[in-house]
């Protein structure tokens, strides 16, 4: 078996935000959910809601820059659980579109804020750019919520990638 690009991208951002939905919806049980979206693991890091904001732009910045398609801003204003598992299931409903013919091999411009880095190509920029930044930040908001105290284990964070060919229990 070979990985296409459409596994790694699209397949990858599906996986990472299942997993991310399913935190989330544990998160609501929490008796401080309404505190979840403003909490950092440190003061000069940003805060839950910037990590699941982050995962989903990441995984829509892949439909754009993949497939080639122009979508409308989203405008990043979620800033409660309910908003998040919204934004997140809206992503997923994005990802759901996109077929693996409709992903093409092109350079990639690389930009940190307006900056321009530099360019690669689309393998590259999937694998050395776009996934580490998306699992950065999916473990960081893992990460937020093990420090609020949910109780949840690394079986909820990785089950989504490895449940099709791994029997794990709830």
């Amino acid at each position: 078996m070979s990985l296409s690009l459409y596994d790694t991208t699209i397949g990858s951002s599906t996986k990472a935000l299942t997993a991310l939905l399913s935190l989330l919806k544990k998160a609501q049980e929490h008796p401080e959910a309404a505190t979840i979206p403003e909490t950092r693991i440190h003061e000069d890091m940003l805060p839950f809601k910037f990590q699941v904001l982050t995962v989903s732009n990441f995984a829509k910045k892949a439909v754009e820059r993949l497939a080639g398609r122009e979508l409308e801003a989203w405008a990043d204003e979620e800033s409660t659980l309910e908003e998040l598992i919204a934004r997140v299931e809206k992503t997923l409903a994005l990802l759901a579109t996109v077929k693996p013919e409709d992903l093409q091999e092109k350079e990639q411009a690389i930009h940190w804020g307006k900056q321009l880095l530099g360019t690669c190509s689309t393998s590259q920029y999937a694998l050395d750019y776009m996934l580490p930044n998306m699992y950065f930040h999916l473990t960081t908001a893992y990460d937020i919520l093990r420090m609020k105290g949910l109780t949840i284990g690394k079986k909820d964070y990785i089950k989504p990638f490895v449940g099709g060919f791994l029997a794990l229990s709830d």
